[in-house]
């Protein structure tokens, strides 16, 4: 079995939940659903107890990982021990999921998981913009969680 990237599994997930998305739209109105969405990952990250001591050290390898396979094209804007800043100028998980049909609800099924992710690995992430809201760039920051 070959290994997939990031991207891949991501679209693999989308394929099947923008539709689901979509009919509960449709059903249940759209921001009835988009409420729950931004509930359901608000929660997640509360969960998320991480006593985890943050390695920055490895924050460039993270960025490849994500943007393998042209995933995402960005810019590592600061990085040390303590911090880790990087801008997203292109993103084709932004582009899948305006090819999905998905794009207005795709910064609560995709870009919000950074924020969890962040989270696990004893990190605060702060970002004021995405490229799946319009933006012509995502800037994410990372600190460590006090």
């Amino acid at each position: 079995m070959t290994d997939l990237t990031n991207f891949e599994r991501v679209k693999i997930q989308m394929e099947y939940a923008v539709p689901l998305i979509k009919d509960l739209q449709a059903l249940l109105g759209k921001d009835a659903i988009n409420n729950a969405l931004e509930r359901r990952g608000q929660e997640s990250e509360q969960a998320i107890d991480s006593d985890k001591r943050p390695d920055f050290g490895r924050m460039v390898e993270g960025a490849k990982m994500f943007a393998e396979g042209g995933a995402l094209d960005y810019d590592i804007i600061a990085s040390g021990n303590d911090h880790f800043d990087m801008d997203v100028n292109q993103c084709r998980y932004a582009e899948m999921m305006d090819e999905l049909g998905g794009r207005e609800f795709g910064h609560l099924l995709v870009c919000n998981r950074d924020f969890a992710a962040a989270k696990r690995i004893g990190m605060t992430l702060t970002r004021t913009q995405t490229r799946m809201q319009g933006a012509d760039h995502c800037d994410f920051r990372y600190r460590p969680t006090r």
